[in-house]
């Protein structure tokens, strides 16, 4: 509203000239500024309550040092076009609570919505909110502006650096058997809750498995083949509590790092496994099945939102607590100073700096 009050004192110092010289051309141009000024006020206080933007970002996801598509969305409900804005656009890191802002240059159309199209790009993995926090609407002559409040905001997940992990796995891991609700798509089992398929008899094959309605129907001998779970031989347990915010930052994107490029690791070398985690919100012990390309990418987007607690008790004891009747072959470990465990034995001290070779030098061997 600066520019109000600026040009409000050139027309009194317009009008004070056309007073001492008894100017007319001088009164004219006084009214012309007094027209002008008052049309501009209108017109800027109507595009307050016609105009307003929001954040989208259509992928929430993305890579560190990538660029992103963001989009500012306009909605202008009245008949004129403004030629000239600027949107005030906040990107938080809720790790750090870190803020950077700026002003993006628009033009809204009338009658519509108008989307413009900013790419941005973080360099950190984490968690980032983008938020709209003005928006200024300037008049035809670009003097005088209106300022609309933005209430919209946006959150865009930066996934951590995947680093591959030589896996060998045992033949207790390839053929571990345990209760599952998922099932092997390829191989048959012995799960007689879930069929796997329907096949012809063949010599061997055991009487209790005849499907009998089937093979009153067809006239020959029909035989059920059953399901085979696919358990998790491997829990992996994650624990990460920073105590001070200052080196939050510092110490998460390398845990992060590791912690998704084990995960990762397991599921590209065939075995399925739990990612346990004790979270605050929930009070409780967490875990998700990670065993193919897509649970991966969930765990992953999930990894940044995780608020981190470690429970009074250790927590192994309380995974076997609450899923005692899900056994496993082995625990991998990784504590906030990351240190790596299988079961009680060290495998590696992973360096914070240099994250990425400290991975490159440790071998599964489950």
């Amino acid at each position: 509203m600066g520019s109000f009050i600026v040009f409000g004192g050139s027309i009194i110092a317009t009008w004070y000239l056309a007073m001492i010289y008894e100017s007319t051309e001088f009164m004219l141009l006084v009214y012309l500024e007094a027209a002008l000024f008052v049309l501009s006020f209108f017109m800027v206080w109507y595009r307050k309550f016609t105009v307003s933007i929001k954040v989208v970002v259509p992928v929430d996801i993305a890579e560190p040092g990538k660029e992103t598509l963001v989009k500012l969305c306009t909605k202008n409900k009245g008949f004129r076009a403004v030629a000239r804005a600027k949107a005030l656009l906040f990107v938080e890191d809720l790790c750090t609570g870190t803020r950077t802002k700026e002003w993006v240059r628009l033009s809204v159309m009338p009658k519509g919505e108008t989307s413009f199209v900013r790419m941005v790009s973080f360099s950190g993995t984490g968690t980032y909110r983008l938020r709209i926090k003005k928006l200024r609407l300037y008049d035809g002559t670009g003097l005088f502006y209106g300022t609309v409040k933005g209430k919209s905001e946006a959150q865009i997940r930066v996934l951590p650096k995947l680093h591959d992990i030589p896996v060998r796995l045992s033949l207790s891991v390839r053929n571990f058997y345990g209760e599952s609700d998922v099932y092997d798509e390829h191989v048959p089992g012995f799960d007689h809750s879930e069929l796997f398929a329907v096949r012809e008899y063949q010599k061997g094959d055991r009487l209790q498995n005849i499907h009998w309605k089937l093979t009153a129907k067809q006239d020959e001998l029909m035989v059920k083949e059953h399901s085979l779970p696919k358990a998790c031989p491997v829990v992996l347990f994650l624990a990460f509590t920073p105590k001070k915010r200052t080196k939050r930052r510092e110490k998460m994107v390398p845990y992060l790092e590791a912690a998704a490029s084990l995960s990762f690791s397991l599921t590209d070398a065939g075995c399925p496994h739990y990612v346990a985690w004790y979270d605050e919100g929930e009070q409780d012990i967490v875990r998700m099945r990670v065993d193919d390309e897509e649970s991966l990418f969930l765990f992953l987007g999930l990894l940044m939102d995780i608020r981190w607690k470690v429970p009074k008790e250790e927590l192994l004891l309380r995974y076997k607590e609450k899923y005692r009747m899900e056994p496993f072959v082995w625990a991998l470990s990784l504590d906030e100073k990351l240190v790596l465990k299988r079961n009680d034995e060290v495998l590696a001290e992973l360096l914070p700096k240099d994250i990425a070779k400290s991975l490159e030098q440790i071998e599964l061997v489950l």
